[in-house]
């Protein structure tokens, strides 16, 4: 186990990520039609569990909230399912961020950004709050961040994004007031179907 106040490089977290599996080369189609060659399979960073308590320590350690007396501390914290859940569980069960956290679940039949909280006291514990954190493992235009906004008060509360790794540009429309930061920031190559290089060569 790695001890709660060592110091990760962003070099050595994004070496761990890709030895975990995560980065993986070669053709792919997204949900929205764009082509990549590159892709990003975080869910395979829970099992690596070296790189997920280095990710979950870069996260404690990115603006001081490991420290007890932080001004920046959240009052509770929130994950994107499944994956930036199994962050803020982590930060959480783990000990790196002392405050509790809410759960949240896809509406079953919804859009994939359709969220809900999982039971009234998750609610009631993430509108309570002046401060909330909503993590992520990968965001690409802030859209699936907020989708989880939607269910907070942004004109009350303090609502602030951390992510292991921006790989695309995020949307402003999606953004608002959210304040936003990220371990790496590497936006990775994405074409439509007639640029796609790959294709091109095929």
């Amino acid at each position: 186990m790695i001890e709660a106040k060592s110091r990760i490089s962003t070099a050595e977290l994004r070496e761990a990520i890709v030895d975990a599996g995560v980065w993986q080369e070669g053709h792919f189609v997204f949900a929205n039609g764009g082509h990549s060659t590159v892709k990003l399979k975080m869910d395979r960073l829970k099992n690596s569990p070296e790189a997920f308590q280095k990710a979950l320590l870069m996260l404690a350690q990115m603006d001081g909230e490991d420290d007890e007396d932080a001004e920046s501390k959240p009052d509770v914290v929130l994950g994107v399912p499944r994956g930036g859940q199994e962050l803020a569980e982590g930060l959480v069960e783990r000990g790196l961020l002392r405050v509790p956290w809410a759960r949240l679940e896809r509406v079953p039949g919804g859009e994939r950004r359709d969220f809900r909280f999982r039971s009234v006291p998750d609610r009631e514990r993430a509108l309570d709050a002046q401060r909330v954190y909503i993590y992520e493992d990968v965001v690409t235009t802030f859209s699936s961040i907020a989708g989880v906004v939607r269910l907070l008060e942004p004109d009350r509360q303090d609502i602030q994004a951390r992510a292991i790794w921006r790989r695309g540009t995020v949307h402003d429309k999606y953004r608002g007031a959210v304040r936003d930061r990220y371990l790496i920031e590497e936006e990775l190559p994405v074409w439509v179907a007639e640029k796609c290089p790959v294709c091109a060569g095929a």
